[in-house]
């Protein structure tokens, strides 16, 4: 027993010992690895340099040469859709500017050419409110979410327009509003709106009518029952009144907030916040910057790699013209 419980210890010791070794081994070979890394980028440091600044040197270039473009959002509650259908909506156009098709674009905005030469794109977004409060938390720019997301409004949106001249803004927003307003899908869906809305406001203002006239008839008409009885009855009135009063001012509640959507919301749209001349420039030098020098780096280190190997290139060229 005892010799088998030290055969065990010695199993173990060397299964220990092996593990330590390999983890060694493997460390070693990391920092080697490093090490060949650093010695590549110090070796090919003044190449990548002169590619990088090569890079950066045509970043400003393309500064210089292109036209300064502005971007502003402009944030919307669709009336007479989901956000959803009327963001496919407006995506008409963004597809037009993709598409460069002038003559479209001039009927669906009314714009004349010149003008519409001031515009980049037109494209609208989603917009996610994570805590359903009806308060967006993130514009979705990258397009990251699906549609059929529960975080997804389905009653706001964002129009985000780029531009070459900022004071093409206010033009093109009412051309944006024109466009939705030329539809006649989604103008009869407004006006079905809005007479339900009316619809719904007669109706509650009948049901309050009929429960006020319900609440007198019956608090008067216990209030003149036997006086020997008055102080039950009055107790029992007292509950049914406050009932009807709750149920009273519920449907206030609820008729003051139809009342409100049909005052504020009479459109298929409603601008909760319009375009801004404080617009953000799209095409900055940091922006080129930025890109050309990520190009620049990776040009650099695939060239300095070419280079290095390029006598193990030259026989595997070589090797395979003989074959």
């Amino acid at each position: 027993m005892t010799t088998e419980k030290r055969n065990d210890e010695i199993d173990l010791i060397e299964v220990f010992q092996k593990l330590g070794k390999g983890f060694v081994n493997l460390l070693n070979q990391l920092f080697n690895w490093l090490y060949q890394i650093l010695l590549f980028f110090i070796r090919r440091a003044i190449l990548i340099g002169i590619i990088v600044i090569i890079a950066l040197g045509v970043s400003f270039l393309k500064f210089k040469t292109s036209p300064r473009y502005y971007s502003s959002t402009l944030e919307a509650h669709s009336n007479a859709m989901s956000s959803i259908d009327m963001i496919n909506y407006i995506n008409n156009l963004h597809e037009l500017f993709i598409e460069k098709n002038i003559s479209g674009l001039q009927s669906k905005l009314g714009i004349n050419k010149d003008d519409l030469n001031k515009i980049k794109d037109v494209k609208a977004y989603k917009v996610v409110d994570f805590d359903m409060d009806g308060i967006p938390d993130l514009i979705d720019f990258d397009e990251k979410y699906e549609t059929s997301d529960s975080t997804i409004s389905r009653s706001r949106f964002v129009i985000k327009v780029e531009v070459f001249d900022q004071e093409t803004f206010p033009a093109i927003q009412q051309s944006i509003i024109g466009f939705i307003d030329q539809n006649q899908y989604i103008k009869e869906r407004n006006k079905i709106r809005k007479r339900q809305l009316n619809e719904l406001i007669s109706k509650l203002d009948y049901e309050i009518s009929t429960l006020d006239s319900l609440q007198k008839s019956e608090y008067f008409n216990k209030t003149e029952e036997p006086n020997t009885k008055a102080g039950q009855i009055l107790i029992m009135n007292e509950k049914e009144t406050q009932l009807y009063h709750s149920q009273i001012m519920g449907l206030y509640k609820e008729k003051q907030r139809l009342e409100e959507t049909l005052e504020l919301r009479t459109e298929p749209i409603t601008i909760i916040q319009d375009f801004s001349t404080l617009s953000v420039i799209e095409n900055n030098l940091i922006s080129y910057l930025k890109f050309w020098g990520i190009i620049g780096i990776i040009l650099g280190i695939l060239i300095a790699i070419l280079i290095e190997n390029r006598r193990k290139i030259g026989e595997i060229i070589s090797d395979s013209k003989m074959k």
